[in-house]
């Protein structure tokens, strides 16, 4: 009975042993690397949201009835996890909502609430600089909440408004939002 129990014995302990790698895992090896770099560009471009028509020289608490569509979108694994979400509310990459755009400058009031149940909220500073001397898009840094009560939404981050000023004929004109 003696040698029966240790061979049982012998066998356990066996089963219990975990054999070694000849070669540990090394992340400085070739190929490893590419995981990193790839979980490094997680939230490195930006969804790019067209406001239309184009809202031009809004007012500080005005309200502004808009078709938000989808200018561009790229993976959704390189978006940050809310712009992921803004993306997926919309509808997708050729996703459109018609909402009511407030511009809600700090310390000022709103002018109403507006006739439509989605609103995008864009809170920046009352007194933003822009360059009248170049063309091209300018970014205002705002945070956007976008907010639904029939869908139960809500959602709030930092975009930035892509504006393009014009001083000949002195208007400032919102086209686009970039999460």
């Amino acid at each position: 009975m003696f040698p029966i129990l240790v061979l049982v014995m012998a066998s356990i302990a066996s089963a219990l042993v975990l054999p070694r790698q000849a070669h540990p895992l090394e992340l400085s090896k070739p190929g490893t690397q590419d995981l990193v770099k790839r979980n490094m560009t997680v939230g490195t471009q930006q969804l790019n949201l067209n406001i239309d028509p184009d809202i031009i020289n809004p007012v500080c608490g005005g309200i502004y009835p808009a078709n938000i569509n989808v200018q561009s979108a790229p993976d959704p694994f390189y978006l940050t996890t809310a712009c992921d979400k803004v993306l997926g509310y919309i509808g997708g990459a050729k996703g459109s909502k018609n909402v009511d755009v407030v511009f809600a400058c700090q310390a000022q009031p709103t002018t109403g609430t507006g006739d439509r149940d989605i609103k995008m909220i864009l809170n920046t500073q009352a007194n933003f600089v822009l360059d009248g001397s170049g063309g091209g898009t300018q970014n205002i840094p705002a945070n956007m909440e976008l907010t639904s009560e029939s869908d139960n939404f809500f959602l709030s981050t930092s975009v930035n408004i892509g504006v393009k000023v014009s001083s000949s004929s002195g208007k400032i004109t919102f086209q686009y939002i970039f999460c």
